[in-house]
């Protein structure tokens, strides 16, 4: 009796797991097209296919064109100025692995986060791995009140960060030691990639502005249905992908794959590249100034911000 109702089971859950992701996606394509519209690349969790473009996209803004970042004066109180920067080719080359993601952040002291993106890894022979879907979410502390969205490049450095990365979860600052990785070039550069090498570096990029932060308390979570989806493998896992056992659609990937071999600074096809001048990052309107005052209104006493203890 029980084999036989097995069956049923399964199709119910499977009904609802289409109804669902149905519904996300009808969600979804809003989210992102008002993100976009907004100046920043979409956070809320899409096809594999478009996350690998825009994850060509946001290396092409780290890598190619440049970002602007803040420099401080020697002694600490002159004015900063802001230049052009990148992710050193170098760091590229010599990378177990990279996650390409983007975030969206909120909060009033306490705040929220998600987003998608994907991983890959380098394989034995040099070449890029097919790229493995992931969600982010993060909860934080001490957050400047207000919103926005982020870019962010994870640096994968050693095996352990890699290995890390391939959990069905994993946490940056838990199972997973980051820290904030080096720019530009010369020889100051080619020294901390070669001897201050966290298992991995983060770079992060709000309003087009890199912030150079580091992003502890990330959860990064693996897409198992999309990847199932994608690949037409079921049970397809990050090793399996990662590890170059599976392969991609015909072309679905090509404009990530060759904009991995321009940010190592090997030969290339520049008509495969993504267009320059990818969304940037921009602040979405903050709270009202009243914001607190009004939570505060609503909240329980137990729950109220101000509260001293």
């Amino acid at each position: 009796m029980a084999s036989q109702q097995q069956p049923a089971k399964n199709t119910t859950w499977e009904s609802m797991k289409a109804k669902g992701n149905v519904f996300f996606q009808k969600v979804g394509d809003p989210v992102n097209k008002l993100s976009n519209k907004l100046g920043a690349e979409a956070f809320w969790p899409s096809s594999l296919d478009k996350e690998s473009d825009k994850a060509a996209r946001i290396l092409r803004s780290f890598c190619i064109d440049g970002f602007q970042a803040e420099q401080g004066g020697k002694h600490g109180h002159e004015k900063k100025q802001k230049s052009l920067d990148h992710i050193p080719a170098e760091a590229i080359r010599k990378a177990r692995g990279l996650a390409i993601f983007t975030v969206f952040r909120t909060g009033l002291h306490w705040s929220g986060a998600g987003g998608s993106g994907v991983i890959v890894s380098k394989l034995p022979d040099g070449s890029w791995s097919p790229p493995s879907g992931i969600m982010i979410h993060t909860l934080g502390w001490g957050f400047v009140a207000g919103a926005d969205i982020y870019d962010c490049v994870c640096v994968i450095n050693k095996e352990e960060g890699m290995e890390g990365f391939t959990r069905v979860r994993a946490t940056l600052g838990g199972e997973i030691t980051a820290a904030v990785g080096p720019l530009g070039g010369g020889s100051t550069v080619d020294s901390e990639i070669f001897s201050r090498q966290a298992p991995v570096w983060t770079y992060t990029k709000s309003k087009g502005l890199y912030v150079g932060v580091q992003i502890d308390g990330t959860v990064i979570v693996e897409r198992t249905s999309e990847n199932e989806r994608f690949y037409s493998v079921a049970g397809v896992r990050h090793k399996d992908i990662l590890g170059g056992r599976v392969q991609p659609p015909g072309g679905s990937v090509v404009q990530l794959w060759e904009t991995l071999q321009a940010c190592e600074g090997n030969a290339y096809d520049q008509s495969r590249l993504p267009p320059p001048g990818a969304p940037s990052d921009r602040e979405l309107e903050p709270p009202k100034a009243g914001s607190q005052q009004e939570y505060d209104q609503f909240a329980e006493e137990d729950a109220r911000m101000d509260k001293k203890h």
